[in-house]
């Protein structure tokens, strides 16, 4: 092997190195991943495991929410989506007409009464199959945060 061709592979090496690192994708999978964003968004975020699937606890301006981890493998891991939760134990009955107003106008998430007769709001984000960048899940949290001062000053008023 000749002098050049060690020169320019010792540079391929270096220019290689020289690469940033890839940032690690977001998944319901690794439920660290999201707590992480949560963080660094200055947000509580607390896992939890019961009985049905893990889900994360979180808080934003005096708003608690959830992010469920959804479909599981039977052993409660290995999970593929997530599903963002917020909603009123204290408007019971809330006018289905409303709900059906803001509905019509929202895309990214929707809103319900549960089984409970509460007005809900969710929004679904799939991470299966690796997993999305982080960006595109932050972009995901921050939809998700407006979204929910949103819903709060609409079935508060």
């Amino acid at each position: 092997m000749g002098k050049k061709s060690v020169f320019f592979g010792l540079m391929a090496l270096m220019a290689v190195g020289d690469l940033p690192a890839k940032a690690q994708n977001v998944t319901a999978s690794r439920p660290a991943t999201i707590e992480a964003i949560l963080k660094e968004r200055g947000l509580p975020s607390e896992l939890k495991q019961g009985e049905g699937n893990p889900y994360i606890r979180s808080a934003y301006d005096d708003m608690p929410f959830l992010i469920a981890l959804m479909n599981c493998d039977e052993a409660k891991a290995n999970c593929a989506t997530v599903q963002f939760y917020f909603g009123f134990n204290d408007r019971k009955g809330f006018d289905l007409e409303k709900l059906n107003e803001w509905n019509a106008t929202k895309r990214f998430v929707r809103a319900y009464r549960d089984s409970e007769n509460d007005p809900v709001l969710v929004m679904d984000v799939d991470t299966d199959k690796g997993g999305v960048p982080e960006a595109v899940f932050n972009e995901n949290l921050s939809v998700w945060l407006d979204q929910m001062q949103q819903y709060r000053r609409f079935v508060t008023e």
